[in-house]
Parts: C-alpha cells; sequence; structure tokens
C-alpha cells in the first residue's frame, strides 16, 4: 500500500494553484502492505461499530455566495436554520452511539495553529486562498468556512459587491471529501470544481491536526489527478472496496486504488464512460440529468446494513430486469402520451439499462475480471448476501409492484431511504420519511433511528454522505 506520511504531505496543500508541488510529493512511494496484514485497520467495513468520525454541521451563520455560482439571486433555497437543528440532532444521534464525533470547525482550528507554529499557515493560505492572504493572523476556521461575518457582503469603495471568502456548505457532505480504508485515508478529488476548497481543507487537516495524527494517508486523488468522491466508496472487508464509477468518480480510479491499496476493487457503473474531467455539464442535462442526480452516488441507491446485508434499490441492479423495471416501463409509454422528448427517453433508457454493471479489478495488480453481464446485486447475491429494497416490496411483474414502484419506492428514494450510515452491525441512523424503507429493514433485523432531515435530503445527501468514519470496530 502506498502511505504519505503527514510530513510529507506539508507539501499536498490542494488546488489548481499548487499544482507545481503535488507531483513532488506523489512520487513518494512505499511498498504494499500485504492483504490480512496484523497492522492497523482504521475501517474495514461499512457496518463495523462506529468509533470516531468527522463531520460538519451547519450554522445559519454560513455563507451562502460561492465564487462560482452563476446565479443573480444568491442561494435561497434551504432554511439554514432549521438544516442546522436537523445535523445537530444527527449528530447527538451519532454520539449517543458511542462515536467521538470531530468537527470540522475545531479540527480545522487546531491544524491552524500548528501551520503557524511550524511556519507553513502563511505560505499554505497564500496558495489556497489568496484574497485572504494580506493578514494570515486574522483568518480563523470561521474564516476559511465561511463562516466569518468580516469577510461576508463586503463592498469596494464605489459601494459595490466584493467577494473575499466562499461559503462551504456542501462541506457538510464530510463522506465526499475522503473516505478511510483499512490502511489510511483516501484525500478525494471532487468532480466539482466549486467542491475542490473541501479536498483542500481537509488535505490541510489531514496534514496538520492532532486529532487526526494517527491516520495515515493512504491516497491522494487531487496528488494523483484523478476524480473521485467518497459518496461512491464503501469498504466490505478488509480486502474489498466497493466504488461507484463514472458519475462522481473517474472509472480510471477503480484500477489504480485495487493497485494501490493492495484492494480487491468492485466497479458499479452508475454512468457508461471510460473517464470523467471537470467540463460544464457534468451531470448532463434536461431529463437524463435528473436521473444521473437521482442516482448521484453509490450510497443515494445502495448501503450496508449488517453483516453480508444490504439496502438497495430494486430493479436496477439485478439483469434480469434490465430495461424492464418500471422506471424504464414508464418511459416507454410516456414517450407517446407526455412532453417527454424522443432523444430524452432514449438516453434515459440506455442510461438504465447500463445502470449497476460491476467490473472487478484484483488487488496488487489491478488486472480486470471478465464479470460477464453481471449487475451489482447479482454480484452480492452471488455471494450470500440480504437484499432489503427501498420500498419494502420485491421485484416482481404486476401492476401491483409498478404502481408501488412509482407511488411508494421512487419518492423514498429521493428522500435518500437507502442512504443510511450503520453505528453497528444491524443499527442504522437514516431519515424520517420513508415509512415503507424503515418497516421493512425492522422486518430484517435491523435497529433504525430516524430524525426530521426535509432541509437535508432535498440537497440529495443522507446520513451516509454526512459522515466520514475515521474508525470502525
Amino acid at each position: 500500500m502506498t502511505f504519505i506520511s503527514r510530513r510529507a504531505a506539508l507539501g499536498l496543500t490542494g488546488g489548481a494553484a499548487l499544482s507545481l508541488v503535488l507531483p513532488q510529493v506523489a512520487c513518494a512511494r512505499q511498498e504494499r502492505s500485504p492483504r490480512n496484514s496484523d497492522g492497523p485497520a482504521f475501517v474495514r467495513n461499512d457496518i463495523g461499530r462506529l468509533r470516531e468520525v468527522l463531520i460538519h454541521t451547519s450554522t445559519e451563520r454560513d455563507y451562502q455566495i460561492d465564487r462560482l455560482r452563476r446565479g443573480l439571486v444568491p442561494y435561497l433555497d434551504l432554511d439554514w436554520e432549521v438544516a442546522s437543528r436537523q445535523q445537530q440532532a444527527f449528530a447527538q444521534l451519532l454520539r449517543d452511539a458511542g462515536a467521538n464525533a470531530l468537527e470540522i470547525e475545531d479540527v480545522l482550528a487546531s491544524a491552524i495553529e500548528v501551520a503557524k507554529s511550524d511556519g507553513s499557515w502563511r505560505a499554505w493560505l497564500s496558495a489556497a486562498h489568496p484574497r485572504l492572504s494580506l493578514d494570515p493572523d486574522a483568518v480563523t476556521a470561521d474564516t476559511l468556512l465561511g463562516r466569518d461575518p468580516a469577510y461576508q457582503f463586503q463592498r469596494r469603495g464605489d459601494g459595490s459587491y466584493s467577494h473575499f471568502a466562499s461559503g462551504t456548505t456542501s462541506t457538510m457532505w464530510t463522506r465526499d471529501a475522503s473516505f478511510m480504508t483499512p490502511g489510511g485515508l483516501v484525500i478525494c478529488n471532487s468532480a466539482s470544481e466549486g467542491r475542490l476548497r473541501e479536498n483542500m481543507t481537509l488535505r490541510f487537516i489531514a496534514m496538520h491536526a492532532p486529532e487526526l495524527a494517527d491516520y495515515p494517508v493512504a491516497f491522494d486523488a487531487v496528488a494523483e489527478g484523478l476524480i473521485v468522491e467518497g459518496g461512491d466508496a464503501q469498504m466490505v472487508d478488509r480486502n474489498t472496496l466497493f466504488l461507484g464509477v463514472g458519475q462522481r468518480s473517474d472509472p480510471r480510479t477503480a484500477p489504480e486504488l485495487a493497485r494501490r491499496l493492495n484492494l480487491d476493487v468492485v466497479a458499479v457503473q452508475i454512468h457508461k464512460t471510460d473517464f470523467l474531467t471537470r467540463a460544464p455539464g457534468l451531470a448532463g442535462g434536461g431529463a437524463v440529468g435528473q436521473l444521473r442526480v437521482l442516482f448521484l452516488h453509490l450510497d443515494t441507491f445502495f448501503t450496508h446494513v449488517n453483516h453480508e446485508h444490504v439496502l438497495a434499490v430494486p430493479w436496477f441492479l439485478e439483469m434480469e430486469h434490465s430495461g424492464e423495471d418500471p422506471l424504464s416501463q414508464f418511459i416507454r409509454g410516456a414517450r407517446a402520451d407526455t412532453a417527454i422528448e424522443a432523444s430524452d427517453a432514449e438516453a434515459g433508457l440506455n442510461f438504465l439499462k447500463e445502470f449497476g454493471k460491476v467490473t472487478v479489478y484484483r488487488a496488487g495488480t489491478g488486472q480486470k475480471e471478465d464479470m460477464e453481464e453481471m449487475k451489482l446485486l447479482d454480484y452480492v447475491k452471488a455471494r450470500g448476501y440480504r437484499v432489503t429494497y427501498v420500498g419494502g416490496r420485491e421485484p416482481e411483474d404486476s401492476a401491483e409492484a409498478f404502481s408501488h414502484f412509482m407511488n411508494v419506492s421512487l419518492g423514498e428514494l429521493r428522500r435518500q431511504a437507502s442512504n443510511v450510515v450503520a453505528t453497528a452491525p444491524g443499527e442504522v441512523l437514516a431519515y424520517a420519511g420513508s415509512p415503507r424503507t424503515r418497516a421493512a429493514l425492522e422486518r430484517d433485523d435491523i435497529g433504525v433511528t430516524s430524525f426530521d432531515a426535509r432541509e437535508l435530503w432535498a440537497h440529495h445527501g443522507g446520513p451516509h454522505c454526512l459522515t466520514m468514519p475515521l474508525r470502525r470496530d
């Protein structure tokens, strides 16, 4: 496995402005660790008892204006006071479950103090946030997180607006900035230019924060130039990683992680593509864009809830239903009877037909294994997994099943029903608002603790997204 020490990582300051520094650090290599070694295993799977986790609770002080935002009116879609209360409730549930929930704001403040003491603060700030670098001593964790009123709604001498610091509200989805493996952190590299600040902040924290001193960096996707987001990654066991690809994570990342982390990587195709860039229109446009947002990351349609037990969207992840799922049936009929464009319908049908196919890349070599035509639930069922379906009903060819999916399962999926986080084997935290899915989980002996999250699910993330586990039993 490749490790980057915290001292070597001092050069990993992130962002395009620092690209000249990154290749020097990226060249650092160590021998891979043997599989099933007796060394530390920070996160071996996605369901072990949660011991330490990184979170970011929003506040009503969070700035809503982003330098990259194209709209003429500032962001008004979310009630941040309510969202903050909902996240505070979630943080308390994590702590009640026995996890040490570290807030990014606190860890970042510690990292800044260390960087100031070792003399690296001014250089990092100048490279990462040049508009804030005129007075480094005045910059705090609140400043970097868009919470410092001294840098909000500033005006120039002529009275016009002057932008100093962007809001970082999407930082609440801490899972996307990095994910933990048995051997250490994978620093992610967002598909969104606007979210690169989160990667930069996480890398800075990983370098300097005393709270993270025990966690090595195993892979830095920014330094490697590969797009990957943590919502697509789930550790299955000490030797296996599931990775959603093609949508928010570059398919080329899967074999690279297999080689570098010495893990079998099961790549789950979300959108069919050979590579990803940050070109405009990443999520696609029109009706197909809606599909791609619905299935944004792996965790929006598939999560682990116990040993060899998963919660998943029905129909789309099994080859026997490929092209015959209720949504495909709806699209085929609706294109004749509604205003759906024929080109959108065809693109949507193709998307759903290819969605969920798996490819396995072998540990150490990244060699691709031919899985024939197999989708994700085919793969896990062949290994003895139990499946609980979003909406609580198994696929079957009937008018009732079609109606149930369209009326119940699809809505609960949109409310992030499958996007749960395990605090221990068989114990999960979930958003309220998906009663059929909750009942199905409880029938299958999974304990569910839910909380109100109307202001959170509307923004395409769930409890799994809101957590970045650092250590599990």
